[in-house]
């Protein structure tokens, strides 16, 4: 399944839509009409550089230990922020850390200029707190985003009070002379403000203008659009800064192949849940090992890199360019050609006419709830933003799956009636083994659904 070219989305596993495992041989109609799917699925649909490598046990949460360290400007930063910073501990206990190393392998550093006394500033600081967990726990725990609170609070016990609830850095409240000056370096003349900087070259990459204004954005939009927001910053980044990353993530991952040994583990067909499908390393019937994509690609930066800097080029240009012209090249290589294959089963697609049974499930809850409008509103503008959010990107899986126990699908799975309605409006909700889950299908027309719930929200509204 996918829905645009070059963008595959597999939902092979045994709890997705609409592949859902069926135990022992079809024999009732009951069976016959319930989901049974055969699958033949070519192995060139399985990317050659997403490997597999048969370790005893296999986890899919995010390392917190970096694979490479990031080259921050340590002298700027010193000299910007001073020699210590307020840090959290496990237990949130502030205490005093170098700057150095309370920032280090991080790729952005926001400063948030905030008070405690501001009213705007209390009613922001919870989303920017719910942002940056969601960065720190599930998208980027090293090479993310580093927030430090600068306070212009009005005394030590109004400061303590506020950064109590903070799990983010601060400059020391002693340290009130170098507070006052950051905020005349970036022209900060209101708070809150926001200003997020790119950490190897320490140019801002988002102004205070904007920044502010998008993170409440992607906090009202939900998980998917925090972590879109943050990839989107670090595409504003420099060229040069974006460059040497990708030099250092092609030697690290060149460096991790020649280190790695596969071996052949029937464990590959017994995967969890949710872990893409793997393709382990490719061997030839002699034994030889088959380079794969990713390793030809680094090859190829190398030499072409080492060429460069031999003919005198300077090292950071050098390398931007290898990664340019051997990306170009790749392109262009010859790509294998993929084979029919047999997938049989039952699909449902969601009509104009299914506009009615939304209406029906709707007033249900309507009644349910004493004819409170609110709480039927409250749903549909809750399930019209995640369809909203689909549209932006259809062909990313990621945005088309969300946990039921998130804070804004809450509102939806907490009202009596709230998950019926949902799924009416073509919602597929599922359990996994870490969460029960909700999906948009690929079989859902997006714009129908946003339609249908327009109406609905329009009969709600009068």
């Amino acid at each position: 399944y996918t829905t645009k070219p070059g963008a595959p989305i597999y939902l092979i596993r045994n709890d997705a839509f609409p592949f859902r495992r069926a135990d022992g041989v079809c024999s009732t109609k009951s069976e016959k009409d319930s989901w049974v799917t055969y699958h033949f699925l070519p192995e060139a649909l399985v990317p050659d550089d997403d490997i597999i490598t048969f370790e005893p046990s296999v986890t899919t949460e995010k390392s917190t230990i970096p694979k490479f360290d990031i080259p921050i400007d340590d002298v700027y930063f010193r000299g910007l922020l001073g020699d210590r910073l307020l840090v959290k501990d496990a237990n949130n206990t502030p205490t005093l850390v170098n700057v150095s190393d309370a920032i280090s392998n991080t790729r952005l550093i926001a400063l948030y200029f905030s008070a405690h006394w501001c009213g705007p500033c209390r009613g922001f600081t919870p989303l920017l707190i719910e942002f940056y967990d969601y960065l720190k726990n599930e998208v980027a725990p090293t090479h993310g985003l580093e927030l430090i609170f600068v306070s212009s609070d009005r005394d030590e016990a109004q400061f303590q009070q506020y950064y109590q609830k903070m799990p983010f850095a601060a400059i020391p409240f002693s340290d009130r002379p170098l507070a006052q000056r950051i905020k005349s370096q970036f022209a900060v003349q209101g708070i809150p403000s926001l200003v997020v900087i790119d950490s190897l070259s320490g140019r801002i990459v988002v102004s205070q203008d904007e920044s502010r204004r998008l993170v409440h954005q992607a906090c009202q939009m939900g998980e998917p659009a925090i972590e879109r927001l943050f990839l989107s910053w670090l595409e504003n980044v420099p060229d040069e800064s974006r460059s040497m990353i990708e030099i250092l993530e092609l030697s690290c991952a060149e460096a991790e192949n020649n280190a790695t040994k596969t071996s052949e583990n029937d464990s590959i067909m017994n995967s969890k849940a949710e872990s893409y499908l793997r393709r382990a390393e490719g061997r030839h019937e002699d034994g030889k090992h088959t380079p794969t994509s990713q390793e030809l690609l680094a090859a190829r930066v190398k030499k072409i890199f080492t060429k460069l800097v031999a003919e005198g080029t300077e090292p950071n240009t050098a390398g931007a360019q290898a990664i340019q012209q051997a990306t170009i090249e790749c392109k262009h290589s010859p790509t294998t050609s993929l084979d029919e294959g047999l997938v049989l089963g039952k699909r449902q697609n969601y009509s104009q006419d299914d506009t009615n049974f939304v209406k029906i499930v709707s007033e249900e809850m309507y009644t349910l709830h004493s004819n409170d409008k609110s709480l039927v509103l409250g749903v549909l503008v809750v399930a019209k933003k995640y369809i909203a959010n689909v549209q932006k990107d259809p062909s990313n899986p990621r945005f088309r799956t969300f946990r039921l126990g998130n804070k804004v699908f809450d509102q939806i799975t907490s009202k009596l009636g709230g998950v019926n309605l949902l799924t009416s409006l073509g919602f597929s909700c599922f359990h996994s083994d870490v969460d029960f889950m909700a999906s948009i299908p690929l079989s859902m027309d997006l714009e129908l659904m946003s339609t249908v719930v327009e109406k609905i929200i329009d009969k709600y509204t009068d």
